[in-house]
């Protein structure tokens, strides 16, 4: 999508003009669709003056992420077992959307599957590489060394905290579509907006005609690749079965929450491929 001038009425997810402004948070507004309810951010990377280079991985910058780095350990391992027991990791050909630091593409690798990175922070790319010698890509999913080299060619892509993050989230599922094999699967999770904290500062902001947002501030950032939309289980499980893909779990099929119980967590089978898909890459990978 251009986005060189990009109108916020038009909302990200149904795409209609149906957008208003709703939650001032002083250096940022929450719009909200009239037609679907969608919440998102008047903020974008690719318009921001913040999408400047991170600089060079450094002592300092090394040090704040090896402080970080063990913090989600225990979240990653979930997920592995997630996805475990949805389908056979030997020879899964995977692209992890959202790398961070390779971690979970260190796990992937140990249990046999051939996996690809893609994470938009230089600093983070430079730490996986050295730290682990996993070397992750720059090019988002939308780029055409993915749309052109590698249509049709995943088993499996994981989006894990990434979706709340992207620009256009309903392009970014579009493209990681693209990618997959028919049959091949799509996992992600995403904090959710149907979190008492949300609805309590949603209120308490409307009571105080805007002089009280609560916990909504901590809900999005303005910085980069900060959050940028926040959904509810049925907004991204319609945005999900929209791109072409069927729902085979989600958070409310399970009654012990897998990771957090302020999580939307899915996973999706992509059906028959449509007529307008191109057939499968036959670039050498």
């Amino acid at each position: 999508m251009d986005s060189s001038a990009y109108n916020f009425k038009r909302c990200k997810l149904c795409r209609e003009i149906a957008a208003e402004p709703a939650y001032d948070l002083g250096d940022s507004t929450i719009y909200v669709c009239r037609n679907c309810d969608f919440h998102f951010l008047s903020q974008l990377d690719c318009l921001s003056e913040k999408t400047t280079e991170e600089g060079q991985l450094n002592e300092t910058s090394r040090r704040y992420i090896e402080s970080r780095m063990d913090e989600n350990s225990p979240l990653l391992q979930n997920r592995l077992n997630f996805v475990k027991r949805q389908l056979d990791l030997s020879q899964c050909k995977t692209l992890d959307i959202g790398a961070g630091l390779g971690q979970f593409q260190l796990l992937l690798n140990g249990c046999g599957a051939k996996v690809k990175g893609i994470e938009p922070s230089s600093l983070r790319r430079a730490y996986a590489l050295e730290k682990f010698a996993v070397n992750l890509h720059s090019e988002l999913v939308d780029h055409d060394y993915w749309q052109t080299g590698f249509v049709q060619y995943f088993d499996l892509i994981t989006l894990w905290d990434v979706i709340e993050h992207v620009d256009f989230p309903r392009e970014t599922l579009e493209s990681a579509f693209k990618l997959l094999k028919p049959g091949g699967m799509l996992f992600l999770d995403t904090p959710s907006r149907e979190v008492l904290s949300y609805q309590l500062s949603q209120q308490l902001y409307r009571f105080s005609a805007g002089k009280i947002s609560l916990f909504l501030p901590s809900f999005y950032s303005t910085v980069r690749y900060g959050h940028k939309q926040i959904f509810t289980q049925q907004q991204l499980s319609g945005l999900i079965e929209s791109c072409g893909l069927g729902i085979v779990f989600s958070t409310d099929s399970d009654t012990n929450k897998l990771f957090s119980s302020h999580k939307i967590i899915l996973a999706g089978r992509k059906t028959e491929p449509t007529p307008a898909e191109t057939k499968p890459s036959t670039v050498r990978h």
